[in-house]
């Protein structure tokens, strides 16, 4: 895409600012697909029809990558030049060495590590009792489900797949963004858990801004967001495995495991973040919204 139509589709003022940011990017399953400006940059783009580009083991995948690079670049140097900043000048090796230190951190943090283990155990759990799962036939589909409005084995082991992954990049976000949390009293439960306070920010006295402060909030705000689409993917694994269990009778003991170590998993985020089920995901949490992706 190049950098007229990406500015043109930034000024659509029908997209909610950030939605992509906290979803599950399972578009497919996404009723605010209109109103996404990642979404419409990935439709405006026929390149991204080509499933070569999609695929990360492809030079086609690179080589977009590297366009998408490109043009973006461009508009970062333009708003730089813009508001007076100038690129070559800023050192960021500290910056970047700190993030590699908290990304370090944040994979090796046993919630990291556990939600790594789940996806480790869904696939060989795959493997071992569901080779052809894909191959389900609509008759036994049909039976296990009472109304329409249930899931059937399929959805069950579409969520699950899509989702075993996932939680744990997820987690990491949000493990690497939320070290000033561990602090005492670093969050307070009365703190709007919406990003609105950035809009309500008072600019006009600059002794009044407090630049480390909205940093830190800021942060706060990010881990909390990323880890409550860490814990939408677990409940909905959970669902989706419970499902199983109910469909497949037979495999109900093989699923136990599974259903044990997620609701440990999510007791330990619920723990780590506790006012992670509190945030207020742009768009997707609002309060005229009854859907949730």
């Amino acid at each position: 895409m190049q950098k007229d139509e990406l500015l043109e589709l930034a000024g659509n003022e029908n997209f909610i600012s950030g939605i992509y940011n906290y979803c599950d990017r399972w578009c497919e399953r996404c009723p605010f697909t209109s109103r996404c400006f990642l979404y419409a940059t990935e439709q405006a783009d026929p390149e991204l029809d080509d499933p070569e580009v999609r695929d990360i083991n492809n030079d086609k995948f690179w080589r977009k990558l590297e366009s998408i690079f490109r043009s973006t670049a461009e508009l970062i140097t333009e708003w730089a030049a813009e508001t007076g900043v100038d690129l070559n000048s800023v050192d960021v090796s500290e910056e970047m060495a700190e993030h590699d230190r908290k990304l370090e951190e944040a994979e090796q943090n046993e919630l990291s590590q556990a939600a790594h283990a789940y996806a480790i155990s869904v696939e060989e759990w795959f493997g071992a009792e569901m080779p052809a799962e894909e191959n389900f036939h609509s008759d036994v589909r049909d039976a296990s489900r009472d109304d329409e409005d249930e899931i059937g084995i399929q959805d069950a082991l579409s969520i699950i797949r899509w989702y075993q992954f996932f939680i744990a990049v997820k987690l990491v976000r949000a493990l690497t963004g939320g070290e000033e949390m561990v602090e005492e009293d670093a969050e307070d439960e009365n703190e709007d858990l919406s990003f609105d306070f950035l809009g309500d920010l008072e600019l006009e006295d600059d002794d009044d801004f407090d630049a480390d402060e909205v940093l830190a909030r800021t942060a706060r705000m990010d881990a909390n967001g990323s880890a409550k689409v860490a814990l939408v993917g677990i409940d909905r694994s959970i669902g989706a495995w419970r499902t199983l269990q109910i469909s497949l009778p037979e495999k109900s003991e093989a699923i136990k495991p599974m259903l044990i170590g997620l609701d440990a998993l999510r007791s330990g985020v619920e723990a780590r973040f506790p006012h992670a089920r509190d945030f207020i995901r742009p768009g997707l949490d609002e309060p005229y919204n009854n859907s949730v992706s």
